[in-house]
């Protein structure tokens, strides 16, 4: 009987301990959550880091490989250039070398800006066939230096406009469309008169709708129609503004 009253008395005491324990290990486990998600935070913000050091480098290789892709591009036109001059003849290449020893220090391409009629450095028939002709070989370099030529040394020669016509046309066969445009546009505005005009300015409205702006196309092609109804060029523009529905 004794025992099982000193059984009886020990029961709360134990309860109470395990009580003790229970909320002495729920604390524990609060601490231990509490590191874990310290240690996890810790994690991510070092893999952040990590990513954006990953990024930067990643940037810095993509910013290198340009830059070494715009040096090899620049290296190649430099020895299409030359591949290009070395299709000359040597009589051609001392002509065009004379040329460019007395050419004037302007924009090239543009007329009467220094040189006067007749000037030296070949005659307007012989630098416009030399020119043609390396336009014919695919030599387009070549084929810029002389039809430059023809405009700086003879702009009021009856070649310069066609000399500016087909320069714009080599601008545009580079897909230099805006500098197509404005060489076009020379000559309207310098040799009003020529018969160029009118398809100068069709080309115009053509290089606008290759660049998808319909309305500068409708403008130049009505213009062609308008003001040249007899050329072909006003009908080559008619069919353009039809397919633009204009």
């Amino acid at each position: 009987m004794r025992l099982v009253l000193a059984a009886l008395l020990l029961l709360p005491l134990a309860a109470c301990a395990t009580k003790a324990d229970i909320r002495d290990l729920q604390l524990e486990l609060r601490e231990l959550s509490q590191r874990q998600e310290a240690l996890l935070r810790e994690l991510q913000a070092d893999q952040r880091v990590s990513r954006d050091s990953v990024r930067a480098v990643g940037t810095q290789l993509s910013e290198h490989r340009a830059q070494m892709a715009r040096t090899l591009r620049a290296m190649e036109e430099q020895i299409i250039r030359i591949q290009e001059l070395s299709g000359l003849n040597q009589q051609e290449l001392a002509a065009l070398r004379d040329q460019m020893d007395r050419r004037p220090l302007t924009q090239p391409g543009f007329p009467g800006a220094g040189a006067a009629a007749g000037a030296t450095g070949g005659s307007a028939q012989e630098l416009y066939d030399q020119a043609m002709t390396q336009r014919g070989r695919g030599n387009l370099t070549a084929a810029r230096i002389g039809l430059e030529e023809v405009v700086q040394n003879h702009p009021t020669h009856e070649l310069a406009p066609s000399a500016i016509f087909y320069l714009a046309d080599i601008l545009h066969e580079e897909d230099e469309l805006g500098e197509a445009v404005e060489t076009f546009l020379r000559i309207p505005e310098f040799y009003p008169d020529s018969d160029r005009v009118p398809a100068a300015l069709y080309r115009v409205g053509v290089i606008y709708i290759e660049r998808g702006e319909p309305t500068r196309a409708r403008e130049y092609l009505q213009r062609v129609v308008n003001t040249y109804p007899d050329t072909d060029a006003a009908s080559e523009a008619e069919r353009a503004l039809r397919r633009l529905g204009g």
